[in-house]
């Protein structure tokens, strides 16, 4: 009775007392120490999560429900778990890679169609909510739904400006156009951010015209002239995007007012890359580092991301160096580098560089003895490693999915993607078990993950061979 007491309430100092009187009354009766152990060992693990049946009870049956849920309704079940869990951003993160998986979409916040928190629309894509943008008031967000729902959808930024005059700010307004949320309008996000025709910045002139706008409203009332065409504001003209867009940069400010990348990940266009030479996440190198220490035995690690901070150094001996902020999508790691290994790579460490890093986890003599550490061997370009690494592509087909039609899609995908990768094709029968690998003398490509998705959605899969 004092076992289950201890083991009801989790009290793990009075199970500890109880362990060897019960060994010792197990031996007495002739049981191996081994089951005894084993039996104990059960305990425990159960001692630390356990409840009774009615408890047991109505777990089953809420995961009953929420599994349901989650089969027959996935964008609204999801939407709901994501607005559950908004303050919680590993949690986030963990349901947004589900959603992915199950080929749910998680889109940017919309002005004509986000509520304040997520939402699932008709087509089941997981709208971001208005309410999930930091420093943007609730008062306003309230106050965009208000008008939307009841005049119906803005049209434009000029009608969106026009109708939320006085209550959608610069700070405010700055902060929709990041995260996407007047996307839907077909302007880009950087044209907001160029001169106008006044000379000043498209959005300060936006701003100002909705001011005007208002005030015209105001003043129209009361006003002789009434309602005269020729008194009212004008709007002012978008301009013209004379070059592409800092992809990388407009997914920063996004990251930085909803707390991760919607639109995009700046990586997603290197997965073959990360899934093909990487073998550790940059969130698990601190732990993994903490464990070489602990067994005193070193390892080798390749890891790669996208600088997001570059800031030079220099010692007190005057050695030159420089600290990057490495993020992937896992996490981030800030890495430093000085003397050779600086001058070696410093092509390489450039703020919003894709890299690729070959380093060591080993004992640095210079951090006083017994203390392990990263210690960089060499630093590719993460974009360049196909050419460098990659021998062969391999692609597996199942031959019951050759059609006239598949073969057309497939030459033509290999033609769009030409390069100097060698190409194998492995032909195999499911029923038979067959495989027949043909090399490519005709058909060479350039590997990118937009050629991975193509060929996967075509029904091949493929697999790298290295160099």
């Amino acid at each position: 009775d004092h076992l289950r007491k201890a083991m009801g309430k989790k009290k793990k100092e009075e199970l500890d007392k109880l362990k060897v009187s019960f060994m010792e009354g197990g031996k007495e009766k002739g049981h191996p120490d081994s089951m005894l152990e084993k039996i104990w060992k059960d305990w425990e693990a159960f001692a630390k999560y356990a409840f009774n049946k009615s408890h047991a009870t109505c777990y089953a049956w809420v995961s009953y429900q929420t599994a349901y849920l989650k089969a027959h309704y996935p964008a609204e079940f999801q939407a709901s778990n994501l607005t559950q869990n908004s303050s919680n951003m590993d949690e986030l993160k963990e349901i947004m890679a589900d959603c992915r998986k199950n080929g749910i979409k998680v889109t940017n916040p919309d002005v004509n169609e986000s509520g304040a928190h997520f939402t699932a629309n008709k087509n089941g894509v997981i709208r971001f909510g208005l309410g999930g943008i930091k420093g943007f008031g609730g008062n306003i967000v309230e106050a965009i739904i208000k008008e939307r729902e009841s005049a119906g959808a803005f049209k434009d930024p000029f009608d969106f400006m026009e109708r939320m005059a006085g209550v959608v700010n610069r700070k405010a307004l700055e902060s929709l156009i990041y995260t996407g949320a007047l996307d839907s309008f077909k302007y880009k996000r950087s044209q907001y951010f160029l001169p106008g025709k006044s000379g000043d910045l498209f959005i300060d002139e936006l701003v100002h015209y909705s001011e005007l706008y208002r005030n015209d409203q105001v003043d129209a009332s009361t006003s002789l002239f009434g309602e005269v065409e020729e008194m009212k504001p004008v709007r002012p003209e978008f301009p013209e995007l004379s070059q592409p867009e800092d992809t990388l940069a407009l997914l920063q400010q996004e990251k930085e007012l909803v707390g991760m990348y919607i639109s995009s990940h700046p990586l997603d266009k290197y997965a073959f890359e990360m899934k093909t030479y990487t073998d550790v996440k940059l969130s698990a190198l601190p732990e993994l580092i903490d464990e070489c220490q602990a067994a005193k035995k070193g390892r080798k690690v390749r890891f790669a991301g996208i600088i997001t901070d570059s800031k030079d150094l220099l010692t007190k001996n005057n050695r030159k160096g420089r600290r990057i902020t490495l993020e992937d999508d896992s996490g981030v790691y800030e890495l430093a580098l000085f003397g050779k290994d600086f001058e070696s790579n410093i092509n390489f460490l450039n703020i919003h560089e894709a890299i690729f890093v070959d380093a060591e986890i080993k004992e640095l003599r210079y951090r006083g003895e017994g203390q392990f550490g990263l210690n960089v061997n060499k630093i590719n370009f993460l974009g360049n490693l196909n050419e460098d690494r990659l021998a062969v592509l391999n692609l597996n087909l199942n031959v019951s999915i050759i059609t006239p039609v598949f073969r057309k899609e497939l030459l033509k995908l290999l033609k769009k993607h030409k390069g100097d990768t060698p190409l194998r094709l492995i032909c195999y029968d499911a029923n038979t078990g067959y495989r027949l690998p043909m090399n490519s003398k005709a058909a060479k490509v350039r590997v990118s993950q937009t050629l991975i998705d193509g060929l996967q959605r075509l029904g091949l899969t493929c697999e790298a061979e290295l160099k």
